[in-house]
């Protein structure tokens, strides 16, 4: 199995060799794409291996290799691409924004072990990898007609996206994975986290349909899960309303203050639509979620 990873790295940000195509997939090929996270920096180089820490998004700069773009043998424009999401194998470091409701002013680190993410002081959560960016190249930037930045945890190992080509070759890139994310993305951040994806790419028999379309074999939501609720007469006043219902509630019953139970919630809430068409009753209904699986060490995380 071929494996194309981030090194090399390039030179700098002038280096002839950025944007050039990494490589050409075979149709039925397996192969193992590494991706880089967030920021692209290097949090061991730069001491920024504490939970919680925050970070510049600017020190330690790698200019890593990113998950393309590649060509796709015998794929014209308007040929059907499938991308099977076989595994996503996360690094040891990624960032989260603290902050809200909504965007998140802080970088601050996250250590990843043994599955679980570490948050500030002694909070652990299981690893949800999911990949944000799937795209062919487009003609037309910016429409979600050819992929690009979905943010979708639906596209997670186990799934397929299907993406209609605009261009000879399909031009596939990945990237931007998250080892969790809620949805929404509520602080305009998951997880962010380099990752080592395994994908299948193959022709799909396609769809009517003008814009990616994923085939899911798993239940991204855990079984058990809080749920807060909030109504307001527009979805953005109903989420905030939920947010801080949650705040409320992690406060509670995690024993924790205020400060690190917004951080949670920003970072792990799943955002739900109960009565999302406003427009005909003049009101939105939404629910913040975040699972049971959430927990306390007792101890704070040490490198």
């Amino acid at each position: 199995m071929r494996h194309f990873t981030r090194t090399p790295h390039y030179s700098g940000p002038d280096d002839p060799e950025i944007g050039q195509v990494r490589g050409t997939l075979a149709l039925g090929e397996t192969v193992i794409i590494e991706t880089t996270g967030g920021a692209d920096n290097d949090f061991e180089a730069a001491g920024e291996t504490r939970a919680g820490m925050i970070t510049s998004g600017e020190s330690h700069r790698r200019y890593a290799r990113p998950g393309g773009p590649f060509l796709i043998e015998d794929i014209e424009p308007d040929d059907w691409v499938a991308i099977e999401i076989i595994d996503i194998e996360v690094g040891p470091y990624g960032f989260y924004r603290n902050g809200g409701p909504n965007w998140g002013n802080w970088r601050c680190v996250a250590p990843v072990r043994d599955g679980l993410i570490h948050f500030p002081p002694d909070f652990v959560v299981p690893v949800r990898p999911m990949i944000g960016v799937v795209q062919l190249e487009s003609w037309a930037p910016n429409a979600i007609d050819h992929g690009g930045n979905m943010d979708f945890n639906a596209i997670q190992p186990g799934s397929t996206v299907h993406i209609r080509a605009q261009k000879p070759g399909g031009l596939l890139s990945l990237g931007d994975v998250h080892a969790r994310m809620g949805d929404g993305e509520l602080t305009g951040a998951g997880v962010e986290i380099d990752s080592a994806i395994t994908l299948k790419v193959d022709r799909s028999p396609g769809f009517p349909n003008s814009s990616p379309v994923v085939e899911t074999t798993r239940v991204v939501e855990d079984a058990e899960e809080y749920l807060t609720s909030a109504r307001a007469e527009e979805w953005g006043d109903a989420l905030k309303a939920a947010w801080l219902e949650m705040v409320a509630l992690i406060c509670d019953r995690y024993d924790t203050t205020y400060e690190y139970a917004n951080m949670i919630v920003g970072t792990i809430g799943d955002a739900r639509p109960g009565f999302a068409t406003g427009y005909m009753g003049g009101y939105a209904t939404c629910q913040i979620a975040v699972t049971k699986k959430l927990r306390r060490t007792g101890e704070p995380y040490r490198a």
